[in-house]
């Protein structure tokens, strides 16, 4: 269909099209093409929403990381700074939700089971809390600054 807009109603034409397009070779290169053009663009807007996040311009890097994460959602990093934007603006049901997203690409992050431990104690889900807790204990079995961080909202 596509084809059929940009090129002239040609049988001939319309047929090369779909030949070339069936070709191995010329298909993977395009597939390859468009994967780095949307990693690139993805780079892009979370690069943009850096910038926006660090001026507390919290709406404008929320925009840009939900663009982001369209175009590369396994974007771990474009997850959690969603979930730091929520955060900021006391919107914890959202930034837990995108917290979670960024724990299923990397559950043994410690900084983010910092941030879900902190965000589930901030809702009063204090199972979640404990449950964060227990893998930064598990993480860093010698201690480490997120699971004192951590400890420490509860006896504050």
């Amino acid at each position: 269909m596509f084809m059929m807009l940009i090129l002239p109603e040609n049988p001939l034409t319309i047929l090369l099209m779909y030949k070339l397009l069936l070709n191995k070779r010329f298909s993977v290169v395009l597939i390859i093409g468009l994967i780095l053009i949307s990693t690139l663009q993805a780079d892009n807007f979370y690069e943009e929403a850096i910038t926006q996040f660090e001026k507390e311009d919290y709406s404008s890097s929320i925009k840009s990381l939900e663009k982001s994460v369209v175009f590369e959602p396994k974007n771990f990093d474009s997850w959690v700074l969603l979930g730091k934007s929520y955060f900021a603006i006391e919107n914890n049901d959202l930034a837990k939700k995108y917290y979670e997203i960024a724990y299923t690409l990397t559950p043994d992050n410690l900084e983010l089971n910092f941030l879900l431990g902190e965000v589930s104690y901030k809702l009063n889900l204090i199972e979640g809390y404990t449950e964060y807790l227990t893998n930064l204990e598990t993480l860093c079995p010698s201690g480490c600054d997120e699971f004192i961080e951590l400890k420490e909202l509860s006896s504050s």
